[in-house]
């Protein structure tokens, strides 16, 4: 008797494997709404082998976080050369902690209408 071949599995092997869904045009829509990635094969296929998929970011979020970021490291290397904490970087330091709390609330406003405007993406 012929011993079949073995399967060798690679992941990184060339696709040559089809799968076909029907879906309505509803679904298909919906599909087409939710894809963040090039095509929709790419989006299904994480999807499918657990990719977990990530929401955009707001680039002003990560150019002001980069900028509290940036004063903080000022302050900190100043408390350093100091040794002591005077009232200007308290007020500084009370200052981008405003800021946080407005970057943070702004975000979560944020995640709001993008979570409403995506519908379960």
């Amino acid at each position: 008797m012929i011993e079949p071949k073995p399967i060798v599995l690679d992941k990184r092997a060339k696709r040559n494997k089809e799968i076909a869904i029907r879906v309505n045009e509803y679904e298909l829509a919906e599909i087409k709404k939710r894809n963040r990635e090039n095509t929709v094969a790419s989006w299904l296929r994480g999807l499918a082998l657990g990719v977990t998929p990530v929401k955009p970011v707001d680039p002003e979020l990560v150019r002001q976080l980069g900028r509290i970021g940036s004063n903080l490291n000022q302050l900190t290397k100043h408390v350093n050369t100091e040794k002591q904490v005077d009232a200007e970087v308290l007020n500084e330091i009370k200052a981008i902690r405003a800021q946080l709390h407005v970057l943070i609330e702004t975000s979560i406003e944020y995640s709001k209408v993008a979570a409403r405007d995506c519908d379960d993406c």
